[in-house]
């Protein structure tokens, strides 16, 4: 049951953004950023703003901030992206149907929210 339950998988990935990167004050101060990205921008900004901290910073958001929300809300998205592996031609796809985009965009918001909220919680 819980691999179809989004607020599992929801609260599952939260966890994952948090534990699976460094666990100091700049995980938070990327998690604003990245939430005011995607909800005034839009995904693909989104996309494009992770990568780019990336090439910056040189560290691995996109592993974190990427590729697991895709993997994990792929399950709640239409088959098709099921087959679709490298992000870049994900978010290309994505982009083509409103009605999917928009469910990850809010999917994802509520997922950085919940992260946001663990990352405060754990402190210092």
């Amino acid at each position: 049951m819980t691999q179809n339950n989004l607020e599992y998988t929801l609260n599952e990935l939260s966890f994952d953004i948090v534990n699976g990167s460094q666990k100091d004050k700049e995980i938070l101060r990327f998690i604003d950023k990245a939430l005011g990205v995607l909800s005034n921008d839009g995904v693909y900004a989104y996309y494009v703003f992770c990568l780019s901290k990336d090439k910056k910073d040189d560290k691995k958001y996109s592993d974190i901030f990427i590729k697991k929300p895709m993997d994990k809300l792929k399950p709640f998205l239409h088959s098709k992206y099921s087959q679709i592996d490298k992000a870049e031609d994900f978010f290309k796809e994505l982009s083509e149907d409103i009605y999917e985009l928009l469910f990850f965009k809010e999917s994802l918001e509520k997922a950085l929210i919940y992260a946001r909220y663990h990352a405060k919680a754990m402190g210092d």
